[in-house]
């Protein structure tokens, strides 16, 4: 059945009254804002968990198996097993890592993940605000830490136990205080860049992000010295973490390696430009991947497999025609497709047809946060004000490395903040023109 274009927008019109009332009382009082923003995140994620009551499926069971052999004191005989998960997904220890911690706190029972997790992507929201006021100003910051509080696609993603909640959590944060110009705020970056690494590889965008942002800074300022040093800053304290979290876990015998170094180095790259393994042979479950055959094949010699994928990377751009098609399909998909985080959030028995209106409009969503994002770029060129943007640096970033990457959907999570963020530009620029237009005729 398809779903009514005059409801959706209907309920468009009802999140825009949202933001309305948000920015009317983010001027009266920024306390009473931010206890707005909490008690909306807050109650949305705890209904969502109510009626989803998710059960952990796929990678997500296999992590926190994976963390209750850490607290059992056998995670040895998996992470050092060649034919494991947690050999040849070597990266996904220091989640792993995390939720045994957890555990170790609070018990297994579920219910302490999501309330974590909760208070995580409440914590985004608040970051966000703070961070916008930084860069732009009180209105902006309203708009955008709402848009990001009522996207759809993340509150389905809020019963999941997922490492992006809190490795978005951390890169914000880091953002945060690569945009302030304290010296020592730089090694708080790092830091905090280095744990986001360890919970989820996607800081190495970041730190590319943080080195642009500091060379154009000391174009437009000359002052080289400076930006250097915060960079060099940034760099040693994020090795320091990461090298610190390697040497931790060797030491105590939970893997037989560094983590920051992958085991099987390219089949993001494999999977990404060809959309297969090396052997084609289709993924069976989450421990059984294509990954996990391709090695079998090769009796787990991982030095073989990782010269396979070489030869595989090397003939896909050999045959460029056909990997092009492949990409432009594949980027097509990953960027316009509806996020598919609800599949690992729902049994099939709940997706009601309210289930379907609901993801309708989390693309939609999606889709206008785009066109204001692009909107707020052009009302920048247009009136000349274009400076150095890490926004705009992350949001091209994370598109250009999912060119050469596998990708779904729900790896779009980051993005979500960078669009919250840029579309709350335009929509603060049409609210004030709307609002200077009026006043000409008072």
């Amino acid at each position: 059945m398809h779903v009514s274009r005059i409801l959706l927008s209907g309920a468009l019109v009802v999140e825009l009254f949202l933001l309305f009332i948000g920015v009317r009382v983010n001027n009266i009082s920024k306390r009473a804002f931010t206890g707005m923003l909490i008690l909306i995140s807050l109650f949305e994620y705890l209904l969502w968990n109510i009626y989803a009551a998710t059960n952990p499926v796929s990678d997500y069971k296999v992590l926190l198996e994976g963390a209750k052999s850490i607290v059992n004191g056998t995670f040895k005989s998996l992470s050092f097993d060649k034919t494991n998960y947690f050999y040849f997904y070597n990266f996904q220890i220091g989640y792993t890592t995390y939720l045994a911690l957890v555990m170790k706190v609070f018990g297994e029972g579920l219910v302490w993940f999501k309330i974590l997790d909760g208070l995580y992507m409440t914590l985004t929201s608040i970051i966000i605000y703070k961070l916008v006021n930084k860069i732009s100003n009180d209105k902006s910051a309203a708009i955008s830490s709402l848009l990001y509080a009522v996207f759809i696609p993340n509150v389905f993603g809020a019963s999941i136990i997922n490492n992006q909640h809190l490795s978005t959590l951390l890169l914000i944060c880091a953002i945060y205080f690569i945009l302030d110009h304290r010296l020592s705020f730089a090694s708080y970056a790092g830091i905090i860049l280095g744990f986001t690494q360890i919970i989820r590889p996607v800081a190495i965008i970041a730190i590319i992000a943080s080195f642009l942002y500091y060379f154009i800074s000391a174009l437009e300022n000359g002052s080289y010295t400076s930006w250097l040093k915060r960079f060099a800053l940034l760099i040693i304290a994020f090795m320091l973490v990461i090298r610190g979290f390697d040497f931790a876990l060797i030491k105590a015998g939970v893997s037989p390696g560094p983590i920051s170094k992958d085991n099987v180095k390219y089949f993001k790259f494999v999977l990404g430009l060809t959309g297969n393994g090396v052997y084609s042979i289709p993924t069976e479950n989450a421990e059984k991947t294509q990954v996990y055959y391709d090695l079998k094949t090769l009796n787990f010699d991982y030095n073989r497999y990782n010269e396979e994928c070489l030869k595989a990377i090397g003939k896909s751009l050999k045959d460029y025609k056909k990997t092009l098609r492949f990409i432009v399909i594949k980027m097509h998909n990953f960027m316009g497709g509806k996020d598919n985080q609800y599949e690992f959030a729902l049994e099939n028995a709940k997706i009601t047809e309210f289930i379907n209106y609901l993801l309708e409009l989390g693309h939609l969503q999606y889709i206008t946060m785009i066109v204001f994002s692009i909107a707020a770029i052009i009302l920048k060129l247009i009136d000349r004000r274009i400076k150095v943007d890490i926004i705009s640096i992350l949001i091209i970033g994370f598109m250009l490395v999912h060119v050469f990457i596998e990708t779904q959907t729900r790896y779009r999570y980051e993005t979500y903040v960078f669009l919250s963020i840029l579309s709350s530009q335009f929509l603060e620029r049409f609210i004030s023109y709307k609002k200077y237009t009026w006043s000409k005729f008072n």
